[in-house]
């Protein structure tokens, strides 16, 4: 049951975030707060089912914007009159979403003499932003590590050297499928914040920050793609979208038992497993003919875990191992964690920790969530929704860090920007990490840690600024 949540005395009234998933199989929306301790306060969140997108992409306009609307009108519901909905945090996620990696280089004359400074760096990124891919939009840069005159390292800044050569991941979008994407929030009424990687959204709900530091897997299985990001030294150093989800399995169990596809879905979810040897060889599960025939479907539940097992090895895991291995990051990630609705199917930790060779665990979204959150939404198939609701949280606080120190009225428009991006001048770390810091706690250590990674990396000159 959803507890309403009632805003506090209007002087007191925290800026409410709303974060949209929109998925291949749900449309999630989660409204909440940065509370004073750093942790976020979920007020309330609307569900819908998704029936327009396809493969994580925006298929059908106006059903979509149907469903973004009904999970809007649920959440309405559930939270004080005297809240309202205008921007979102929407995920970007899908087939179209691709990756390559780029390089930049500075030659420094006089280098020799002069150290390399953080906003050197951020210029670096800031130029890697403004790259033109045809047909393509920049989804995020991630820095992944620097050449001092040849020498690579993760803190360039503080070093004297003539040549300095930024190695970053772009990660870019189909410009076609990002509008289809903002045009069905703006369809509902609403207004799209800046958009955020999905499986990034997830990790920073999913992780804690001693994985993130020493090296780890996330993998996000939604039901029409699996959204795979890796994370080193506290940063993200490399994504990939892998073209196949949770629905290929039901779609199989579908085809080989020739049954429909809703009772295919309870026979996976109900009665599955991923591995044969823990299904009930004794166990005849019986599904009633829905053609009007009269003729009934047997199967055992060995059989059922075969076809399971199988298709999620194949044409699931097996690609993320691949992806993980061609990328050259077999030896940077320790563990591996699972997220996402299809990481609730049954004994897929310990069919992934086979192929992967790994430790393996399930990611449950309460990384940096208040106790209060209601219980139904720390599953993993709120991940992507609590994750982009957390990441507004610390993007709103940056922007009002930077606004307490010099009240907005006292200064224009440009030097308010220019104060901005000097915030934000401040060196990436990436996959081969040389820093020693030790894991921090959740709360503060981890609203710091956060903090600066949405400063280096996502947060551009103007977001906040009216």
């Amino acid at each position: 049951m959803i507890k309403k949540y009632t805003a506090p005395e209007e002087e007191s009234t925290p800026k409410m975030i709303v974060g949209l998933d929109i998925g291949t199989t749900k449309i999630l929306m989660v409204m909440g707060f940065l509370s004073d301790d750093g942790k976020i306060v979920v007020c309330g969140h609307g569900k819908a089912p998704s029936t327009g997108v396809k493969s994580g992409g925006v298929f059908n306009l106006q059903e979509t914007i149907n469903d973004i609307t009904a999970a809007k009108e649920q959440l309405l519901e559930n939270i004080s009159e005297n809240e309202d909905i205008s921007e979102v945090y929407v995920g970007i996620a899908g087939r179209h979403v691709k990756s390559l990696s780029c390089i930049n280089s500075v030659t420094r004359p006089g280098g020799n003499d002069k150290m390399v400074m953080p906003e050197e760096i951020q210029k670096m990124t800031e130029e890697m932003k403004q790259m033109d891919f045809s047909g393509s939009d920049i989804i995020a840069v991630i820095p992944q590590f620097y050449e001092v005159d040849g020498q690579a390292t993760t803190r360039p800044a503080g070093t004297l050297c003539q040549l300095l050569v930024g190695h970053y991941q772009i990660v870019t979008g189909d410009s076609k499928e990002v509008k289809k994407v903002f045009s069905s929030v703006r369809g509902a009424g609403l207004e799209p914040k800046e958009p955020v990687l999905e499986p990034i959204a997830s990790g920073i709900v999913c992780l804690t920050e001693e994985e993130k530091k020493a090296g780890v897997a996330l993998v996000d299985i939604g039901g029409g793609t699996t959204d795979l990001v890796i994370f080193h030294g506290g940063v993200p150093v490399y994504s990939k979208v892998i073209p196949v989800g949770g629905k290929i399995v039901t779609h199989d169990i579908e085809s080989s038992l020739n049954l429909q596809f809703e009772q295919a879905e309870y026979l996976k979810i109900h009665h599955g497993t991923c591995i044969p040897n823990n299904a009930n060889k004794n166990n005849f599960l019986t599904i009633p003919d829905s053609s009007g025939y009269g003729n009934s479907v047997k199967i055992n539940e060995v059989n059922l875990a075969q076809i399971i097992g199988v298709r999620v090895a194949e044409d699931i895991l097996k690609p993320v191992k691949a992806a993980i291995d061609a990328a050259h990051f077999s030896k940077v990630v320790r563990s591996v964690v699972l997220t996402g609705g299809g990481s609730l199917l049954r004994d897929i930790q310990y069919l992934a920790e086979f192929i992967f060779q790994y430790r393996t665990r399930i990611g449950f979204p309460v990384n940096g969530l208040a106790n209060s959150t209601d219980t139904s939404l720390k599953n993993p198939i709120c991940s992507t929704g609590l994750g982009l609701l957390k990441f507004g949280c610390m993007a709103e606080a940056v922007v009002q860090e930077v606004k307490k120190e010099q009240p907005a009225e006292l200064v224009d428009e440009d030097t308010l920007l220019q104060r901005l991006k000097k915030k934000l001048s401040i060196p990436a770390k990436s996959p081969s990490s040389d820093s020693q810091n030790g894991g921090d706690n959740e709360g503060a250590g981890l609203f710091e840690n956060f903090m600066e990674w949405v400063k280096r990396n996502w947060i551009s000159p103007g977001d906040g600024v009216e």
